[in-house]
Parts: structure tokens; C-alpha cells; sequence
């Protein structure tokens, strides 16, 4: 996958801004640091060292003073914060009630909400009822690093086999739904035999048979046996081998892939064959 050029890239943006959509460039690089901050109880984050950049919009980054870390721990989940997210945080301004903050606690490091009581005791509360509020106290050696201004995920990405299971259970189910009787297909024979005025034109109600897996691809004498026993005065009963050479081109396939430029007959031809063959389907699942 080949990266955009910038004229590439100067387009695009061009056709957003038409579309009435309000495109940014990402030229602003906030830096990231690798070690993670505990959304839990406060822990060492151990060595703190600059990682990866990540580059952001210029006026959706705050600027010098923002900087970018890693979440670990579960106690800010219901403030939409999870566990290998990473925070966007402002440093060096004003920390104010209801701020998701990161706190140095004694030098160890927690993210948290801060709040202060009606007492003017100043806590740092968490968003997990599994987790208690904390006081801070004047024994505690307190600061602020920052507090959070954006919240950064991961694209996420389910199990493949989670997904291989649901896909199993769709296709168990549409199967179930399009089980087709033999009596209804006796029915639908009978009803194109009204239909069907050549005994070439029989390929299109034998495809679309085929398309229901009511017939292998190659059952061109049951096929031909059936509508005889079932039609027995009908003028134009199929034939095997006429059958058989009607598979060519696009009527080696499913119906709804045949195309007149790539098929065996054309013009008015070509779409009695498809009419015939998309009858053939519309009373199937009558």
C-alpha cells in the first residue's frame, strides 16, 4: 500500500472541503512517552523515555506544553478511559474540579479525577466503583503533571476466531432460511413450463436451480428427466447435451454474474435467458 503524494493528499483535501466536511492536517508533533501511567493505585511508572511521535492538528493539539502517555489499569473506565489507551495531556495550567489529572504521589504516578469537598479537602476520585476516592493530605508529597484533553484509541480488533464463529452461524442461518422443498421445486418446474417456449431457454431455469443448489452444475439428465416426468406434453422438452452447451462464458456462472458482453447468445437473446433464469429465482422464494 503505497503512501499519498502530496499533491495526492492536497486533492483530497480540496474534495473534502467541497463535500462540507472540515479536513485538518496533522503537522503538529506531540511527543509520546513509553512509560504508563496507572489508572489505579498509584505505582512507579519506572524509566520514563520519549518513544514515538505522534502528529496531531494544530489546533486540536495544545501546543509546546502537551505531551502524550500510556494508560494501564481499569479505575477510569466509566470516564471512557481503558486499559492501552493513551491520554493527551496539557502541562502547567490550572488543575480545576472535575480535571482528569495525572498526580505524583511521593513519586509515584495515578490518573484520576480531582475534586475538592465542601470542606476544601482536595481528593483525586476514580470512575470504577471497585475503587475507593483518595485524600490528598499535607504529609503527601503532591503535583501535577497535567491534566487530560484528549483521549487516544487503538483501532480495534476482535478475535478471528469470535468473527469465523458469527460468520458460521449467519450462513448456518441463511441456509436454514432458503432450504427449498422438492415439492416447491416440482411447482416452480411446472410453472416455467409456461414460460419457456425453446428447448435452449430450459439452461436458465436448470441455472438457476443450481445457483439454490437444488442441482449440481453437471446434472444436466436428472434435470432433463425431471421436467420430462413432470411435463410430459410439453413442446420443448430440455435436452442434456443442448443443455451442456450452453455453458460457456458468463453462463458457466451464477446468474446474477452473467453479462451480455461475455455470454453466449446477445440482444434480445441474452435477456429472454435472463428473465427466464430470474423468474426462475423470484419463484423459488415465493
Amino acid at each position: 500500500m503505497k503512501n499519498m503524494t502530496t499533491m495526492e493528499a492536497m486533492e483530497a483535501y480540496k474534495l473534502l472541503e467541497e463535500a462540507g466536511m472540515k479536513p485538518q492536517w496533522c503537522d503538529t508533533p506531540v511527543p509520546c512517552y513509553e512509560a504508563s501511567v496507572q489508572a489505579g493505585l498509584p505505582t512507579d511508572p519506572g524509566d520514563i523515555s520519549l518513544g514515538e511521535q505522534l502528529m496531531m492538528a494544530q489546533n486540536v493539539s495544545k501546543g509546546s506544553l502537551t505531551f502524550c502517555v500510556n494508560v494501564s489499569g481499569e479505575s477510569m473506565k466509566n470516564a471512557g478511559i481503558q486499559h492501552g489507551d493513551q491520554v493527551e495531556l496539557l502541562s502547567g495550567v490550572p488543575i480545576k474540579d472535575g480535571d482528569i489529572v495525572i498526580a505524583e504521589i511521593d513519586r509515584e504516578y495515578t490518573l484520576k479525577s480531582f475534586y475538592v469537598d465542601e470542606q476544601g479537602n482536595k481528593w483525586l476520585v476514580p470512575a470504577n466503583p471497585a475503587f475507593k476516592a483518595m485524600m490528598l493530605t499535607e504529609e503527601m508529597e503532591v503535583r501535577f503533571l497535567g491534566k487530560v484533553v484528549r483521549i487516544i484509541k487503538d483501532t480495534p480488533r476482535r478475535p478471528y476466531a469470535e468473527l469465523m464463529k458469527c460468520v458460521k452461524e449467519a450462513r448456518d442461518g441463511e441456509s436454514d432460511t432458503q432450504e427449498i422443498t422438492e415439492e416447491r421445486v416440482e411447482q416452480v418446474i411446472c410453472e416455467m413450463g409456461d414460460e419457456v417456449k425453446e428447448t435452449r431457454k430450459w439452461y436458465s431455469v436448470f441455472r438457476a436451480l443450481v445457483d439454490a443448489e437444488v442441482y449440481d452444475p453437471y446434472d444436466y439428465v436428472p434435470f432433463a428427466q425431471k421436467v420430462a416426468e413432470l411435463l410430459p406434453n410439453h413442446k420443448r422438452l430440455p435436452v442434456a447435451s443442448e443443455l451442456r452447451r450452453m455453458v460457456d462464458a458468463s453462463f458457466r456462472k451464477r446468474v446474477s454474474l452473467w453479462r451480455e458482453s461475455d455470454a453466449p447468445v446477445h440482444g434480445h437473446h441474452f435477456r429472454a435467458y435472463m428473465r427466464l433464469a430470474q423468474l426462475t429465482e423470484k419463484k423459488l422464494r415465493m
